[in-house]
């Protein structure tokens, strides 16, 4: 997870088409299958997780913060995931550091939340967030919500790949749905 986090952060920050390109490309090339497959439904739209809402990010946090202050620092920021990610307490199961070696994987996460009951879901994701640093928190909120918006198109993602590949984007185009 704390590697795409990274991505995703570069992703964010970067203004130029070709270097989001040379990212994404940099990414794939070195994340093994089926992380980079992940990776690739999630910047894509592709990923969906139907339990897993805005409204419960809200409560987790509330548990952790005063409600009133969180909401006062929501309006500020403006962004769920990036006020819950720098705004949440470290966990006392994190190490330092960001967690190396404790946090996720995107494949993990993807595969939890997929497996895991609604009652569950809670406790999962709080365990998380105690793991992640800031920057892994926020790409886990994003993926989490569906709302990534680090300025890359689905049709970006597949040049990307396309590009990797040696291929032509329509090529890729007209495969994707399977």
């Amino acid at each position: 997870m704390n590697e795409f986090a990274r991505l995703l952060a570069r992703l964010a920050f970067e203004p130029s088409r070709n270097a989001k390109l040379r990212l994404m490309q940099d990414y794939f090339a070195r994340r093994p299958d089926p992380e980079r497959g992940w990776a690739l439904a999630a910047l894509t739209g592709a990923l969906a997780f139907d339990h897993a809402k805005p409204g419960l990010i809200r409560a987790l946090i509330e548990q952790r913060m005063d409600p009133a202050l969180f909401r006062l620092s929501y309006d500020y920021v403006g962004d769920l995931s990036e006020t819950v990610a720098l705004a949440w307490p470290r966990g006392e199961h994190a190490r330092d550091a960001g967690a190396e070696g404790f946090a996720p994987t995107l494949g993990e996460v993807v595969a939890r939340l997929a497996a895991a009951a609604i009652r569950a879901l809670p406790g999962l994701i709080a365990g998380w967030l105690d793991a992640l640093d800031e920057t892994g928190r926020w790409a886990l909120l994003k993926l989490i919500t569906g709302a990534l918006r680090v300025g890359v198109s689905a049709r970006l993602a597949k040049t990307a790949l396309a590009q990797m590949a040696g291929r032509a984007p329509a090529e890729i185009e007209e495969v994707w749905h399977g």
